[in-house]
């Protein structure tokens, strides 16, 4: 009998120290065991892990160019992005998308490696959170960045390396060169990591998580200095941790010194069952200590001390940064914008520079504040007139008149505003006026200077600091301007508006009309009552409302996202071979069903149940349904979800999946859907596809024709049904969208053998290899000649094609490379194409995918970074034209595919 099994091994790092988190770092290591060229195991930090047993795990690593300041994700089988760096991204050997060349590393019995030149950065994320990532890079020779790739997707801070100072050579040999690997550490557990060096060729593997006996990770994070006033006490726990003593106090020796026995005042729960407390309302801008002890089971209810953290509490108010300043009259370059620059501060400290402050033409002077909008504002700092012959002068404002008005008209005066203080006229000033007001709620603020500290005849002023009382909702999440954003999204805020009673959630697409759509009491908002459509850009903002305030309602910055285009159902990417994330343990296939004839897996014949990784069509891995109905009625693969999905909202029109059938398959299989046991049935299209075609399909199913309860979809099964079918189907990047045409379809609208068209020589007819479409090919002899530079204008193969409708249109060659000799002239005469060709307007077709047996390849350009070409055609017939360029390219079938 047969078993589906893996085993996991998971092996203990080491101990979290009881210490302050250390920052992202960067740390070589040796001790690299070799044999038969590839690394089997490593040494780090005293720990030995052994690479095929798990021990290290593989992520999913996508790599990204930018062109024209954007940021490109770089697909599976799209062109090389030669115009990353100039000069750069050229291909090695195997190289497609994510995968590259092999650097035998072996892990799970096989080689993985990502590598390629000239992109601007990779990034892998795991399954898992991780903190220990393990590098391995061609060379060694690369400069640039690591950082972390959160939990919430934000990127941590950035570590900078050379080659000089990180990699250790690993003696594995790599086509000439040795690889060398680096230690990327993080001080809490992260998703992945993104690595920014153009020119990078690396491979990440990582490790889980380490065991740790103390607490660990605390929240708010260890020597933060912004938590929130109504923050929630949480940590990690100890692996071997029944319950929790937790203490809090404002004095570090307090929160270090007590115990059971002598809690200090610190202790805020004994014997904890939860790893997170409610410790109330904390204390503005006051810094906090805690420590969470951890304590074992019974019998012997060990007591593990924690480390000591702190975390400082949000401040009162803040300081009001968008400002801009007016003024009756200046002196000079003394103008009043140098009250509100910061000029002549150093750690808040004034220095005696006149050219720092403003000076007034004469008194009485006015000077008026206007904010970017109201703010709730709270006190004002004042720096007077500070030179060094203030004690003698007095050019200090002394009696002043302070009003404030919402609209830069209507002024209301400030009362219990007395003598400004006089500054020392020294270095090292300190602000010696503080003026309340009051929560007063303003846009502008007019400051009228009527008299001075001395004998002075103009007034001048050093610094003024305008504080607010925070009483918008700030921190939206998504941030503002997000996109691919799930329809689904819960809108929420990082921080609420002091004194809010209630939420008001206002959003649209129109971001100047914006509708009242729920009123919550916690900081977040489900967004499911208003049905969000994909693809659509939507703006929103918060009102903080109190009834019983003056103002009651204080609108935030209106924010906005953009929803994804598609909702994704399954793209493999999830699935491990180790316990509980097999992916035959999501689709489950026939492996106890005789009448089920599927199994799942990259070849069950050899007991391989992990997911495809060699044949994808996007990211790292793919669905492999192995099919045989020579005994079963039927071959399928079901998933069945944890939670019913409603296909109905959204937008949603159509179910699109991608499939590839193996090259070996054998006879008549019919392709289907099912969508909670409602089948569909794949229709081929009306060309068939061509000999050997082993190019990913988008199916789409228009969902709306299904005639199925879209409202709660319990399952999805992928199948193959017909007697006698045999072979393997590739399943890959399952999802949802709103385009019931669609973009990613790709039909074969006609093919024709290759020596059916009018042939001159050079070019010629063979008829030697019976593995050749129809028995024949058409090439030209090794020895017959090259026509690198230019077209030629004999060996030229004519085609008449039909296309039905106008459209764009891309070419396929079924070919097979001899020799290094690897291109084509094609070109379809006065058709437009979207891609730079050769000045003759001919498509070099050069870079053709190297192989000694027949395969298909799309044309693309040379002389436009080897970009697939797109021929807008017409309906009706056109003229293909395939000239020689190296001899010994051969050609045996051409697809029209749209």
């Amino acid at each position: 009998m047969m078993f589906k099994k893996t085993t996991f091994a998971v092996v203990l790092l080491f101990a979290l120290a009881h210490a302050h988190a250390l920052a992202d770092e960067l740390i070589g290591f040796s001790d690299v065991t070799v044999e038969d060229g590839a690394i089997i195991s490593l040494r780090y930090e005293g720990v030995e892990y052994v690479v095929a047993d798990g021990d290290l795990l593989l992520g999913t690593t996508t790599r990204w160019y930018v062109q024209g300041g954007n940021e490109v994700l770089w697909e599976e089988g799209t062109p090389t992005p030669a115009v990353t760096v100039a000069g750069t991204s050229s291909v090695k050997a195997g190289d497609v998308g994510s995968k590259g060349d092999n650097f035998l590393f072996t892990l799970n019995g096989g080689t993985n490696i990502s590598s390629i030149d000239g992109i601007d950065f990779q990034q892998t994320i795991f399954p898992f959170l991780t903190n220990t990532f393990f590098h391995f890079e061609r060379g060694g020779n690369d400069t640039g960045t690591w950082q972390a790739i959160n939990a919430d997707g934000s990127l941590g801070a950035v570590v900078p390396f050379t080659a000089a100072n990180v990699y250790e050579n690993t003696g594995v040999n790599v086509n000439g060169q040795n690889a060398f690997g680096v230690v990327f550490k993080t001080d809490k557990p992260v998703m992945g990591v993104r690595i920014t060096a153009s020119g990078h060729d690396t491979f990440s593997i990582s490790t889980p998580v380490p065991d740790q006996i103390s607490a660990a990770f605390p929240s708010p994070e260890d020597g933060s200095t912004d938590a929130s006033r109504d923050a929630t006490l949480s940590w990690m726990p100890g692996i071997h941790a029944a319950t929790h003593n937790v203490y809090l106090s404002t004095s570090w020796e307090d929160a270090n010194d007590a115990s059971g026995a002598d809690p200090r005042g610190a202790e805020v729960g004994a014997g904890l069952d939860v790893n997170a407390v409610d410790v109330g309302r904390l204390d503005f801008g006051q810094t906090y200590f805690w420590r969470v002890d951890e304590v074992n089971a019974a019998p012997d209810s060990t007591v593990f001390k924690g480390a000591v953290w702190s975390f400082m509490v949000e401040p009162f108010s803040i300081p009001i940064s968008n400002i801009t300043a007016t003024a009756s009259s200046s002196f000079g370059a003394s103008g009043p914008e140098k009250t509100i620059d910061g000029s002549g501060l150093v750690d808040d400290l004034h220095g005696t520079s006149a050219a720092d402050m403003w000076i007034s033409g004469g008194i009485p002077a006015t000077l008026e504040y206007a904010f970017d909008k109201v703010y709730k504002l709270h006190e004002l700092w004042v720096w007077n007139s500070n030179q060094l012959i203030e004690a003698f002068v007095g050019f200090g404002a002394k009696d002043v008149v302070i009003e404030h008005s919402l609209d830069g008209e209507n002024w209301t005066v400030l009362n219990g505003v007395g003598p400004l203080a006089q500054a020392p006229g020294a270095d090292g000033y300190v602000h010696n006026t503080t003026i309340d007001f009051g929560g007063a709620a303003a846009r502008h603020v007019r400051v009228t200077v009527n008299s001075v500290q001395g004998i002075a005849p103009q007034a001048s002023l050093s610094e003024l600091r305008f504080f607010y009382i925070p009483t918008v909702a700030t921190r939206p999440s998504p941030e503002s301007g997000a996109s691919d954003v799930s329809p689904q999204v819960t809108l929420s805020w990082g921080r609420d508006g002091r004194e809010a009673g209630r939420h008001e959630i206002y959003l649209g697409t129109d971001a100047a009309d914006l509708p009242l759509v729920g009123s919550v009491n916690e900081s977040s908002f489900d967004t499911s009552a208003s049905d969000l459509q994909l693809g659509q850009t939507y703006h929103w903002r918060v009102d903080e409302v109190n009834d019983a305030m003056d103002p009651s309602v204080w609108s935030s910055d209106t924010w906005s996202f953009t929803t994804a285009g598609t909702i994704l159902i399954d793209d493999m990417e999830s699935y491990q071979d180790v316990e509980f994330l097999e992916i035959w343990a999501t689709w489950i296939d026939g492996f106890d069903d005789p009448s089920n004839g599927a199994l799942v897996g990259a070849d069950p014949a050899i007991g391989d149940f992990a997911p495809e990784t060699g044949i994808v069509h996007g990211g790292s891995q793919s669905l492999s349904i192995w099919f045989d109905n020579g005994a079963a009625a039927f071959s399928e693969a079901t998933r069945t979800f944890d939670q019913t999905q409603d296909w109905s909202r959204s937008g949603v029109q159509t179910l699109a999946l991608s499939f590839l059938r193996g090259a070996d398959n054998t006879g008549n299989g019919q392709l289907y859907v099912k969508i909670n046991g409602t089948q569909v049935v794949y229709q081929e299209d009306g060309a068939g596809l061509p000999p050997g075609w082993d190019v990913w399909t988008q199916w789409r199913i228009d969902l709306s024709a299904l005639g199925a309860d879209l409202t709660r979809v319990r399952s999805l099964t992928v199948g193959v049904e017909g007697a006698g079918a045999k072979g393997v189907l590739y399943v890959d990047d399952i999802q949802l969208d709103g385009d019931p045409a669609g973009t990613g379809s790709q039909q074969v609208v006609t093919w024709f053998e290759a020596e059916s068209g009018t042939i001159t020589a050079p070019l010629e007819i063979f008829s030697d290899d019976p593995t050749a479409s129809g028995g024949q090919y058409i090439g030209t002899a090794d020895g017959s000649g090259d026509s690198n530079s230019n077209p030629p204008a004999d060996g030229v193969a004519t085609y008449s094609i039909t296309v039905p409708e106008d459209g764009v249109y891309r070419l396929a060659f079924r070919v097979v490379i001899t020799g290094g000799s690897n291109s084509f002239w094609v070109r379809i005469p006065g058709m437009a194409t979207n891609t730079g060709n050769h000045a003759s307007g001919w498509v070099r077709f050069n870079d053709i995918q190297d192989g000694d047996a027949w395969h298909w390849d799309e044309v693309h350009s040379n002389d436009d970074s080897n970009q697939i070409v797109d021929f807008t055609l017409s309906a009706g017939t056109h003229t293909l034209e395939i000239a020689r360029r190296e001899d010994g390219t051969l050609l045996d079938a051409i697809a029209i595919v749209k």
